[in-house]
C-alpha cells in the first residue's frame, strides 16, 4: 500500500508498481485500443504498459502524432486512422477532410481506420456519423481500397440510454443502433470489423454470441475499463465462457487517453490492474477507480463510489488469445499483408 492520498483512478491506495508483479499471465499482452495522444505522454504510458506486460499499442493518435511518435518509440506503436476531432465544428472535418485524411493514414501504412458511430456522434453531424450513410460507405470504401480494415464503436453503456440518452426520438433506442451494423458487416464482409467496447454490449453476452456467430469478419475488443469491470463483472462466469468458446475473436484493449493533459501514473495503471484483474483472478471487491454512472443512475449514492470488481479468472489458453493471439492474427496479420 501506499501512502498517497487516493485518487478517482485509485480509490483504493494500491501500490501500481508492487501490484504488477502479482499477476499470473507473464506472456507478451497486445493493447488493441488506446489513445496515445504525444510523445510526452507517450513516455509515462510506456512506462506503464512495461510494468503491465503489454508490448504493442495500437493506438487512435492523430495524423500529426504518427511520425513523432515513431521517431521516439520505433514500432511500439501501431496506428488507427481516425478524423481531426479538434477540429470537429469546421465544415468537412468528418467529410472531405476525413478522406483525405484516411489517405494520408495508408501513405503512413495505417492498416486500421475507425468508424466511430457512438450514438453522440449525432450531437456533431447527424448525418456524417451515422454508420452506413452514403458518405460513411464512401469512406469505406475509400479505405478497402487502400487495405485497411475497420474498427467501429455502435452503442454506448445501457447507464447512458437510461439518461444522456433519455431521448429515444432523438438518440434511438439501443437495439437500433445494431442495425447499420448488421448491414455493412454483410456489404463490407470482406473485410474484418473490430467492434469496440464489446461492441457496445457487455451487459448482453447473447447478442453478442449472436453477432459473432453470424458475422464471420466480426471481432470485439474489451475496452473501456470502468464500463467492462461494471458490467462483465455482474456476470463473471457467464463471460468467462464467452471468452472460453470465442477464442480468436476478443481482443484485449484499454481505451487509456494518453495526452497532454491527461498525464497520470495511477490513471494509466488502474486500467491495466482493473483489467488483468477481471480477466486473470477470483478476486471479488470495489473498483478502485470512481465509476460517474453508478451515481449518475442513482444520485443517492457519492459521487466516487466505485464498481463491484468481480474476476472471470480465464483459463490459461484463454488468456492468451485474448492477450495476445487474437490480435497478432487479426491487427497484424492484416497489418503484414
Amino acid at each position: 500500500m501506499s501512502t498517497n492520498t487516493p485518487n478517482p483512478a485509485n480509490q483504493l491506495d494500491l501500490d501500481y508498481r508492487e501490484q504488477a508483479r502479482r499477476f499470473r499471465w507473464s506472456g507478451p499482452i497486445f493493447d488493441a485500443h488506446s489513445h496515445i495522444n504525444t510523445v510526452e505522454a507517450a513516455e509515462l504510458y510506456v512506462e506503464v504498459a512495461e510494468l503491465y506486460g503489454v508490448k504493442k499499442t495500437w493506438t487512435m493518435s492523430q495524423l500529426e502524432q504518427v511520425d513523432p511518435l515513431r521517431e521516439r518509440f520505433g514500432d511500439r506503436f501501431e496506428f488507427i486512422a481516425v478524423p481531426n476531432y479538434a477540429a470537429k465544428d469546421e465544415p468537412g472535418t468528418f467529410t472531405t477532410d476525413w478522406r483525405r485524411r484516411i489517405e494520408r493514414f495508408a501513405e503512413k501504412g495505417v492498416k486500421v481506420c475507425k468508424l466511430w458511430a457512438a450514438p453522440r456522434g449525432l450531437d456533431l453531424d447527424p448525418e456524417a456519423m451515422k454508420l452506413d450513410t452514403p458518405e460513411r460507405r464512401e469512406q469505406m470504401r475509400l479505405a478497402r481500397s487502400l487495405g485497411m480494415m475497420f474498427m467501429t464503436h455502435v452503442a454506448d453503456p445501457d447507464t447512458w440510454f437510461a439518461t444522456h440518452y433519455a431521448d429515444a426520438s432523438r438518440y434511438g433506442r439501443k437495439q437500433d443502433h445494431y442495425e447499420p451494423l448488421k448491414r455493412v458487416l454483410d456489404d463490407f464482409g470482406d473485410v474484418p470489423w473490430i467492434a469496440a467496447h464489446m461492441a457496445g454490449s457487455p451487459e448482453n453476452l447473447p447478442l453478442l454470441q449472436q453477432l459473432l456467430d453470424t458475422y464471420e469478419n466480426l471481432y470485439f475488443d474489451t475496452s473501456a475499463t470502468k464500463w467492462m469491470v461494471r458490467e462483465l463483472s455482474k456476470h463473471a462466469d457467464a463471460f468467462a465462457d464467452f471468452a472460453r468458446r470465442n477464442r480468436g475473436r476478443l481482443l484485449f484493449g484499454s481505451d487509456i487517453v494518453a495526452s497532454a493533459d491527461n498525464r497520470d501514473f495511477d490513471l494509466y495503471a488502474s486500467r491495466y490492474w482493473a483489467l488483468r484483474t477481471l480477466m486473470e483472478t477470483d478476486y471479488v471487491g470495489r473498483s478502485p477507480i470512481v465509476d460517474p454512472d453508478l451515481s449518475l443512475v442513482d444520485p443517492s449514492l457519492p459521487a466516487e463510489s466505485t464498481a463491484k470488481l468481480r474476476g472471470a479468472n480465464l483459463d490459461d489458453a484463454t488468456l492468451r488469445s485474448l492477450y495476445h493471439d487474437a490480435a497478432d492474427a487479426v491487427l497484424n496479420g492484416w497489418a503484414r499483408r
